[in-house]
């Protein structure tokens, strides 16, 4: 029989098993088991919780914690403290399936692919209002990083800035609704509730969080956006992503970058590699480092080496110091375009995301991509005295080139100083002309998104800055004065006027045309400019972008 505890609020974690796991040892990971076929791990059984109920408890050797050696060396008669931490997991069934709630470190006993990944998430989307929220994590796909909103009050989905096409909703935290399931709620692979409580009632708990995993009434509020992206589970496609991917990593590109996976608790000391012909550790995670690591070896490499070869390993910040490795796979995220679909991989699982999106990118491009009256100035190509090596001239070289053909002042490489403006340094643009009131900013090559999204913020913030303040327009009529003389800078000063008006900010690229003789940006790129468009259109400015040949 129980022996009830008097309720009072508690603080559960509850992962849900996926339905194809029948047995409670199947969800453990090796060294979980290890440890109870040893006899290090002790479980106990029980008909008191749910169907039936198991408890893992894992014990550790008492040792002397790290701060106690590291204070001894400054301090004398420091007491020899010795720390055992312990933990556990309780596993328990109901409505057929299989729960697990863990305690302290208890998690990193979980294998995690015998896990349901977007239990929690799911549970809270149907139960939190939309208006009531206090935290949000996401991963952006365009930026391969990973962002939290949050606030020190309650505030509705909107007011966090999420992307409803390019943000992955990682975990949500929130009030509940005042139905009686939860006071607190944080929702993204576990589920993590606070209400009056006790561990008795965790079945119960568990029942009507899985009612709530099934339900499709986020649908009818702003939490519909998690639908944007659709998991892809047809293993044809994931094969055919996967090798996709791995042209990339080899290629040396840019749309992919290594995270670590969402469900991890605890800091992270460092990681590292681990696998055949891999190693180094790092303070930070990066596929740069992955690629340095494999060195001449990195044409060898397979969607299997990425899968199940070579992985990352991090030890966290716990008195465990607890290690937890996951593969390359499930360490990457970014995105690709593929053969008509726009696709997003985070944490090992590849989602297609929502087609209208893309196509809207693509209009929006379209719209600004502006073609030229006549014949723009070329990049000019130089050769060594011994024709042994031949490029192109540098940007600088050429803008001037165009501020004396076209009747323009060139800008570029003149950092303007705006004392009464935080982080006041800028640089206006590279060519300015006065006349036709345009601020042009100029950039070699399409082929790097990261380069051309910095490019289009860059463009953006400066045009924001002359727009804002009365004193930048001053400084940059003085720099002109400087760089060309009175009359031209009393000419800007007056098409500059209060306000701008009429103004447009020109963003020119020189690059060859694609084999189909089109000019085109990666598409994250696209997003960028579309997204800053949206910005200077909203301050007046007229925008486009061109292309120059080369």
């Amino acid at each position: 029989m129980r022996t009830r505890k008097l309720p009072n609020v508690r603080t559960f974690s509850l992962y849900l098993a996926k339905s194809s796991v029948l047995n409670f040892q199947d969800i453990l990971t090796d060294t979980a088991r290890e440890k109870i076929d040893s006899g290090s791990a002790t479980s106990i059984s029980t008909n008191e919780l749910g169907d039936k109920a198991t408890v893992y408890i894992f014990q550790t050797v008492a040792k002397t914690p790290n701060w106690i050696t590291d204070l001894s060396r400054i301090f004398e008669n420091v007491p020899n403290i010795k720390n055992k931490s312990s933990s556990a997991l309780l596993i328990f069934l109901q409505q057929e399936r299989i729960f697990i709630t863990p305690f302290a470190h208890g998690w990193q006993y979980i294998d995690d692919t015998k896990i349901e990944t977007d239990f929690g998430l799911k549970v809270a989307v149907n139960s939190l209002n939309d208006a009531k929220l206090k935290r949000i994590d996401c991963s952006h796909l365009g930026e391969a990083m990973k962002g939290v909103s949050q606030s020190a009050f309650q505030r509705d989905i909107q007011s966090f800035g999420i992307d409803e096409a390019l943000d992955l909703v990682m975990r949500i935290t929130g009030t509940a609704e005042k139905d009686g399931f939860a006071k607190n709620i944080t929702g993204s692979t576990a589920l993590k509730i606070s209400k009056e409580m006790a561990i008795e009632d965790l079945d119960v708990l568990a029942e009507e969080a899985l009612a709530r995993f099934k339900s499709s009434n986020y649908k009818n509020s702003s939490f519909h956006i998690i639908d944007k992206v659709t998991p892809i589970r047809d293993k044809v496609s994931i094969e055919a992503l996967d090798s996709e991917v791995l042209k990339i990593i080899k290629s040396s590109g840019d749309n992919f970058e290594l995270s670590m996976p969402g469900w991890s608790e605890d800091d992270v000391v460092y990681y590292g590699f681990f696998g055949p012909g891999v190693r180094g550790r790092h303070p930070d995670l990066l596929i740069s480092h992955y690629r340095a690591a494999l060195g001449q070896k990195l044409s060898e490499i397979s969607t299997d080496t990425i899968a199940n070869k070579h992985g990352i390993v991090a030890e966290f910040n716990n008195e465990l110091l607890a290690t937890k490795r996951w593969s390359i796979k499930k360490a990457l995220i970014g995105s690709i375009t593929f053969n008509g679909g726009l696709y997003a991989i985070s944490e090992g699982q590849w989602y297609r995301l929502d087609q209208q999106f893309k196509i809207d990118i693509d209009e929006a491009f379209d719209h600004l991509n502006e073609e030229w009256d006549s014949t723009p100035e070329k990049l000019v190509k130089r050769c060594t005295i011994d024709n042994k090596k031949s490029g192109y001239e540098p940007e600088l070289d050429y803008n001037r080139r165009c501020a004396k053909q076209y009747d323009q002042i060139c800008l570029d490489q003149e950092i303007l100083t705006v004392p009464s403006i935080p982080y006041g340094r800028f640089e206006a643009c590279d060519l300015i002309d006065i006349k036709e009131k345009r601020i042009i900013h100029v950039k070699k090559s399409s082929r790097q998104s990261s380069v051309l999204s910095h490019f289009f913020k860059q463009g953006s913030n400066s045009a924001k800055i002359l727009k804002t303040f009365p004193e930048a327009r001053d400084i940059l009529v003085s720099k002109i004065a400087q760089i060309s003389d009175e009359k031209t800078a009393t000419e800007c000063s007056n098409k500059l006027g209060s306000s701008m008006a009429g103004w447009k900010v020109e963003f020119h690229i020189i690059d060859a045309p694609r084999i189909d003789g089109s000019f085109k940006i990666p598409f994250f790129s696209r997003i960028t400019l579309r997204d800053e468009c949206r910005v200077l259109q909203g301050m007046g400015f007229q925008v486009a972008i061109r292309f120059i040949p080369c």
